[in-house]
């Protein structure tokens, strides 16, 4: 292999990694803001959201819950009830649900430990009933009035408590549990079809151009999953296990309880997130983050809905993921999480750098024979390669001994931008300073409009680019002629190119990459001076 070859083999590994990422992927803690906790007391200040009403109808007023009459029934009366999730600490509120007697459906659903829109003083929480969802209607399409004889306000225990809405020999029955981001819902003499409508989940992010930022997701043997955008109609699914509708960080799950598996179906999110109907009787609901360790819980293998990556380095980002969120647990900064990660990676990968930077100090060595080869065999291509290989022999050259500790490394550098670009815990999670989310971009200095698709100029990033830069012009040039000048070229090129992708990755990824080339600069400073030294002393190999 020549030089331009290794450099270019390089080259597109680097490029290639980052480029095969961006597209595939689109675009683009659990420290979690803190706690909104609801006494006895702030929950009777809650007014539960209701639908807007034509001028006919009739609004009363019953301990803070408005009551509306309406104008095609008017013997009947919509209730909303509030629902009060508590969470496992004490004085900790998961969810607090608003479920309607009309259609006894699901009105709103505000997790109150995530802000909407983090990077904005909105000072809302994420609900994931964008659209109410799980209407039980007539056969003429119309919502089921039914009747409900409990509290206005009721709280989750621990043994579970009951939601019954009645009408006739209809009955809908929701259980909620304390600690858990869901429910039951068992239906008696209704529909078996229970409907998550298109649009339900919401954007929970500013400034987002993920493609695939909504998905439907399900499992029958395997995990499946389509981007809300290239489902075509009202389409089955077949027997699933479960099935979900998901935006980047959050998710509506669907299992079926009164068998293994049930039929599912799934359409077109109309711009937004998409429908997904599962048919049974009773089903187990999850609506929350998408968090590792709260759907490895529900079990049915819902954790393949956490994307580490394509199966080869899936292990790795696993690995990566438990290091952070359980041997670093200790550790209550997400941001120092991340540099504690960057340096017990450089220390593992130490090895394969070294012998990257040796091998190709050991190229350079050896040019002016190359070239004196090169040179006297120009027109014996074959004699000229077997001359290169008995110069390598000589010398103890390995000629890809510099590219190929840097394809040994690719599997964890991607495993490490697919944990830390899709974490749910880093959303909302500050580091230092103006670094207030590292699931975001870093930005220091916000331009007005977008320019080339960055929305500012992010510090680290810029700090990235140097360092690749001082990385690329330590290590030298091992190639002579047009390779060297194209090295050098990409000497230049490859640091603002990086840079560029950097102002628009999460400041999480940022940072790590940052640590770890500020750690491998070092390192490779060491090994050079290490170097100088052997050849001082004549041991040098």
């Amino acid at each position: 292999m020549s030089d331009q070859s290794r450099l270019f083999l390089a080259a597109v590994l680097m490029l290639g990694v980052l480029l095969i990422s961006w597209f595939v992927t689109g675009q683009g803690s659990n420290q979690q803001p803190d706690d909104v906790t609801m006494t006895a007391q702030q929950t009777e200040q809650i007014v539960p959201r209701v639908d807007e009403v034509d001028e006919t109808e009739e609004e009363i007023t019953v301990d803070s819950i408005k009551i509306i009459a309406s104008e095609e029934t008017p013997d009947y009366y919509e209730r909303i009830v509030t629902v009060i999730i508590p969470g496992e600490e004490s004085g900790e509120t998961l969810v607090v649900v608003e479920l309607s007697t009309n259609g006894g459906s699901v009105e709103s659903w505000k997790l109150q430990g995530y802000e909407d829109h983090t990077d904005q003083d909105l000072e809302k929480m994420v609900d994931l009933a964008g659209r109410p969802w799980l209407v039980s209607r007539t056969q003429e399409s119309r919502p089921i009035c039914f009747n409900y004889s409990g509290p206005d306000t009721v709280f989750a225990g621990e043994q579970g408590t009951e939601v019954t809405f009645v009408s006739g020999e209809s009955k809908k029955t929701y259980t909620f549990v304390k600690g858990f981001y869901g429910f039951t819902l068992e239906k008696i003499e209704l529909d078996v079809t229970s409907t998550i409508e298109p649009g339900s989940i919401p954007v929970t992010e500013m400034q987002t151009t993920d493609k695939g930022y909504f998905t439907a997701s399900w499992y029958t043997n395997s995990h499946k999953k389509e981007n809300s955008e290239k489902i075509e109609g009202f389409e089955p699914t077949g027997n699933v296990a479960w099935i979900a509708s998901s935006n980047k960080f959050f998710t509506i799950i669907l299992m079926p309880e009164t068998m293994g598996r049930a039929d599912g179906y799934v359409a077109p999110g109309e711009g937004g997130s998409p429908l997904i109907a599962l048919d049974d009787n009773k089903i187990t609901v999850y609506a929350g983050p998408k968090a590792y360790n709260k759907l490895k819980e529900l079990g049915r293998s819902t954790t393949d809905m956490i994307d580490f990556g394509w199966p080869i380095i899936r292990w790795i980002g696993k690995l990566i993921f438990f290091f952070l969120t359980s041997a670093l647990s200790f550790v209550s900064n997400w941001g120092v999480r991340i540099i504690v990660l960057a340096f017990t990676l450089k220390i593992i990968l130490s090895p394969l750098t070294t012998k990257s930077y040796v091998s190709m100090q050991k190229m350079q060595k050896i040019q002016p024979a190359m070239q004196e080869i090169q040179k006297k065999y120009a027109k014996d291509p074959k004699q000229q390669q077997k001359e290169m290989q008995k110069l390598y022999k000589e010398k103890g050259v390995n000629p890809i001994g510099g590219c190929l500790p840097m394809l040994l490394q690719m599997p964890v550098f991607f495993a490490m931008y697919r944990v830390l670009a899709n974490m749910v815990e880093l959303r909302g999670a500050g580091f230092i300073l103006w670094i207030n989310d590292l699931s975001r971009p870093e930005i220091l200095m916000h331009f007005q409009t977008k320019i080339l698709g960055i929305e500012g100029i992010g510090l680290m990033a810029v700090i990235l680019g140097i360092t690749m830069f001082l990385q690329q012009k330590l290590t030298g040039s091992s190639s002579a002629g047009a390779a060297a000048q194209q090295q050098k070229m990409m000497m230049y090129m490859m640091p603002i190119f990086m840079t560029f992708l950097f102002m628009r990755f999460a400041s999480g990824l940022t940072l790590y990459w940052l640590i770890f080339n500020i750690l491998t600069l070092v390192h490779q400073e060491l090994i050079k001076k290490k170097l100088t030294a052997d050849q001082a002393d004549g041991t040098a190999k």
